[in-house]
C-alpha cells in the first residue's frame, strides 16, 4: 500500500554538551531567550554576593555557570543566522 502524505521534515537541533537549540529559531528569539537567562545569573549572583556572602553556595554558581552556557550557545545560534 502507498502512503499517501509524506513524512514531515524533520527538525534539525544544534546540540551543545549543554543545551539543544532548534535550527529553525530566529535571531531575535535567540538573543531575547539570552537575555532573560543572563538576567536570571544577574539576580542569582547579586544574591549569593549580597545575602550569602558568609556561606557560598556551590549549587547556586554551579548552575549560573550552566545557565551562562546555554546563554551562550543562544547568542552563538543567532551569530550563525545573521
Amino acid at each position: 500500500m502507498k502512503k499517501i502524505v509524506p513524512d514531515p521534515p524533520r527538525l534539525k537541533l544544534i546540540i551543545s554538551p549543554h543545551f539543544s537549540v532548534h535550527s529553525h529559531m530566529i535571531p531575535p528569539d535567540s538573543l531575547a531567550l539570552a537575555s532573560e537567562f543572563l538576567n536570571g545569573v544577574i539576580e542569582t549572583l547579586e544574591a549569593h554576593c549580597c545575602q550569602d556572602a558568609d556561606e557560598p553556595d556551590p549549587n547556586a554558581l554551579a548552575s549560573a555557570a550552566h545557565v551562562i552556557k546555554m546563554a551562550r550557545t543562544l547568542i552563538e545560534h543567532a551569530l550563525s543566522r545573521l
